[in-house]
């Protein structure tokens, strides 16, 4: 019950966040018009892919390996790994944020509103990209709570409170402004990672001397990247696709207020994911199968009701949701709203599978299956977007995340069973 508390207390922070960010969302959809939103939507989308790539996937490394090596009071290990990951995730970060910036500002032919939002993103990058990895140490150590306050809470209530300022003052504000204020908040949020991590690891990782793996750190996180990257795909290529195949500003805006919208209920695994990551790395640390089977089942008993509500409130009140952004994007966006929301609650299902399969050193059939489901994604954006817009990306994704997760979830699933009960027969006197 303790732990199903935790969980809860988990999703209610990040509910509230994420309540904020969506509200957030509507207010600069009906005050920026729908070119602003157009450039404002597709710079977060190129942010949000190059905060999953520029860590290199260390961050979420980290989550695999500190949690054994505080447990073990490996302070020497540990304290080379947070300074390991903080050189390697800045470095990447500025070189990447560097190289988007040339070659939007320089190369590309998308509109001159949309250039500055993303150039500006990029400046945001590095903050960003450390806050994600100040994320995954405190979760580590126990503090997940902590950091879901920061990272789901703090990021997006300041960002709004920095729109709205904006929007009282007499400027007139843009999208690439909106990026602004999200970068603002990225930076107040590093700033509150480092105070919370000075606090919260013990005195020895900084009296110890470092002990640094380097090459067999950035090989074994090299798998969680190359996930990472394909994920992002999947994630971000649908709106970068319409900005590029379909010139409609309005299917832009009517796809972000859907996928928004899809997506609200996702901040539930997504808040309590790092709480049973961690309990799973402990779990199959010990070889605890029919643990990591509980696991799952304690998961799911909170998280099955609440889907089908969710289900039940898009598919009954869908259209007066998307009537709040802006009375344009119904019509566009109902359909794309309906199949993103079956999608997302799929995932939502077997969104811990991905993650066994890692922990398990299951890489290869990891990074197969979502690199497999981000091909998909692109040949049915190409074939779809041109002529059903809105709903042909909503069709793409679906389509990718639905054979994605299921995938995931058959494989984990059929694994846990067998080693379940060889441990089982292994341990019979």
């Amino acid at each position: 019950m303790k732990q199903v508390g935790s969980a809860a207390k988990l999703a209610a922070t990040a509910i509230v966040g994420q309540s904020v960010a969506y509200l957030l969302a509507i207010v600069l959809a009906r005050r920026l018009g729908v070119e602003g939103f157009e450039a404002y939507a597709v710079a977060s989308a190129v942010f949000t892919f190059m905060v999953m790539f520029a860590p290199r996937g260390i961050e979420k490394y980290a989550l695999r390996l500190l949690p054994a090596l505080f447990e073990r009071s490996d302070w020497s290990h540990a304290g080379g790994f947070l300074r390991f990951g903080l050189r390697h995730i800045l470095f990447s970060s500025l070189l990447v944020a560097t190289a988007v910036g040339t070659l939007v500002l320089w190369f590309s032919d998308i509109s001159r509103a949309t250039k500055l939002a993303i150039f500006v993103s990029c400046l945001s990058l590095p903050a960003g990209a450390l806050v994600h990895y100040g994320v995954e140490v405190l979760s580590a150590r126990g503090r997940v709570v902590m950091a879901t306050v920061i990272f789901r809470l703090a990021v997006p209530t300041m960002t709004f409170l920095l729109v709205v300022l904006l929007l009282l003052s007499p400027f007139d504000v843009s999208g690439a402004m909106a990026v602004a204020c999200w970068g603002a908040a990225w930076v107040l949020a590093l700033v509150a990672m480092v105070v919370s991590m000075r606090r919260v690891l013990p005195p020895g990782i900084w009296r110890t001397p470092h002990t640094e793996q380097t090459s067999t750190w950035l090989a074994e996180a090299r798998p969680f990247w190359y996930y990472r990257i394909s994920l992002a795909l999947v994630a971000q290529a649908a709106i970068i696709a319409l900005d590029g195949l379909q010139p409609s500003a309005t299917a832009v805006g009517a796809y972000v207020a859907a996928i928004a919208t899809a997506n609200l209920p996702l901040v539930l695994v997504t808040s309590t994911h790092r709480h049973y990551a961690r309990r799973l790395s402990i779990l199959l640390e010990r070889r605890d199968f029919a643990g990591v089977l509980d696991l799952r089942r304690e998961r799911l008993q909170w998280l099955v009701p609440l889907l089908i509500l969710f289900l039940a409130a898009v598919f009954g009140l869908g259209r007066e949701i998307l009537g709040v952004f802006r009375p344009e994007f119904v019509d566009e966006g109902f359909a794309a709203l309906q199949v993103l929301a079956i999608a997302t609650a799929t995932s939502m299902l077997f969104a811990l599978a991905p993650t066994y399969l890692k922990y398990a050193g299951h890489s290869r059939a990891t990074l197969a299956t979502v690199g497999g489901a981000a091909v998909v994604q692109v040949i049915l954006l190409i074939m779809l977007v041109p002529g059903f817009a809105a709903l042909g990306a909503a069709i793409a994704f679906s389509v990718s995340i639905l054979g994605m997760y299921l995938a995931f979830a058959w494989m984990a699933y059929r694994e846990l069973v067998q080693l379940r009960k060889s441990d089982g027969r292994t341990s019979d006197p």
